[in-house]
């Protein structure tokens, strides 16, 4: 039986993240300050470190060329609009402001139900930033160092624009929302699907590209997850893990290609682990199967009340300087 850890957990989960995410994994002392031997296990081979050369300063060398995954996102999938497991913690407003509105009478998803036959979702994307952390000056490897930017936004064609919406009331809804959400040091909201509502139940600005993708014979998937192509609520057939999996890898790809709200490529050379309701292993986009029990000692479960989030890693070089050695490369 899938197991169900308190809410609380997932909190516990992201403050510890927070406090890791422009560290190097081998960075913080097992038991120290932030210790997160049971969150964030390294033998799930989330941040991979490998040192790969030396970096210079003028000619001279001044520290060592490291290449890992950090964290750059936290994506979760819900059953209503408005609902929310991150805006949900302590230091958050209780819900996401005007968003459950946005939808009008659309009402609840029936979001990842145990029936493989119809799945649904709300999604909503939230970005993680460089943290400054008292005592640990290692901060060279943060999500930063991952950044890409973005095409400009596009509506997808005039009908398009016309059926969904335009792309530009969508982006200054998101903003609006971000900037209500806004935390210093906490995730911000990059998409939120009830305010971009009719194209994420219908796809609409991905009719054309799907149907001259479909005809081309080279329609784009999520590695063996299935069709990325139309980026929308609905999918038939897998299983809620899995479900909710794709559908946040479709809301942060609508979020870069369509908006140009989310700074980080999305594609099969990123990883996601689970962060609610349980902690998992860390599994590449696209790869399959999911960590399941027995073969991975942390598996990824079904959620009792239907509800995911997934952190989003993505692959970084960057430079430790020399002064910081001492501290970053410990065993």
């Amino acid at each position: 039986m899938p197991s169900s850890r308190p809410q609380s957990r997932f909190g516990s989960f992201l403050a510890t993240l927070l406090a890791l995410a422009a560290v190097p994994a081998w960075a913080v002392p097992w038991g120290g300050p932030g210790a997160w031997a049971g969150l964030l296990d390294p033998a799930a081979a989330c941040a991979a470190p490998q040192v790969i050369g030396i970096c210079t300063c003028g000619g001279v060398p001044c520290g060592v060329r490291v290449r890992r995954y950090v964290p750059v996102a936290i994506v979760e999938t819900v059953r209503s609009p408005g609902d929310s497991l991150i805006a949900a913690l302590p230091f958050l407003p209780s819900a996401l402001p005007g968003v459950a509105a946005a939808t009008g009478g659309f009402g609840a998803t029936g979001s990842s139900s145990l029936s493989t036959t119809d799945n649904t979702a709300e999604a909503h994307v939230w970005t993680l930033a460089d943290l400054p952390i008292p005592g640990l000056s290692c901060l060279a490897c943060g999500p930063s160092s991952a950044l890409v930017p973005a095409a400009p936004p596009a509506d997808g064609g005039s009908a398009a624009a016309t059926i969904c919406g335009a792309v530009a009331a969508t982006d200054q809804a998101l903003a609006a929302a971000a900037g209500a959400l806004a935390v210093p040091g906490m995730p911000r909201l990059a998409y939120a699907s009830e305010l971009d509502a009719v194209n994420w139940r219908t796809g609409c600005r991905d009719a054309a590209p799907a149907f001259a993708a479909l005809a081309g014979g080279s329609m784009p998937t999520v590695g063996a997850w299935g069709a990325l192509l139309p980026r929308q609520m609905r999918a038939i057939g897998p299983p809620p893990r899995l479900y909710s999996a794709l559908t946040g890898v479709r809301a942060m790809s609508l979020a870069r290609d369509q908006l140009s709200a989310f700074p980080f490529p999305v594609d099969t050379q990123g990883k996601m682990q689970q962060a609610y309701p349980v902690v998992s292993a860390c599994f590449r986009v696209g790869q399959l199967p999911l960590p399941t029990a027995p073969e991975a000692a942390m598996p990824a479960e079904v959620s009792p009340d239907g509800r995911y989030a997934w952190v989003y890693w993505r692959p970084v070089v960057c430079c430790i300087g020399a002064s910081m050695q001492a501290q970053c490369l410990r065993p």
